[in-house]
């Protein structure tokens, strides 16, 4: 999966990496939502990894505006 090429912010190109989990699933809560760190599995969100069998995510990062894009489609290890 590498479909994004070119930042979506100032447009140049971005770098393809991994983002790794550490012992829970990384997710995305929204922020009136977030019970914080300890209560995290309790709260509802989009599941970026699972504890089981995904354990990273693939990330474009653009070096020069310092923004990291995560393409939720298909992104599954």
């Amino acid at each position: 999966m590498k479909s994004i090429s070119r930042c979506p912010y100032c447009g140049k190109e971005m770098h393809l990496g991994f983002i790794h989990q550490d012992r829970r699933a990384l997710k995305w809560i929204p922020e009136e939502k977030d019970k914080g760190p300890f209560l995290q599995m309790f709260s509802k969100g989009i599941k970026l990894t699972d504890s089981l069998t995904t354990s990273s995510v693939e990330a474009f990062y653009c070096k020069d505006c310092e923004k990291i894009v995560i393409d939720l489609e298909g992104n599954t290890r």
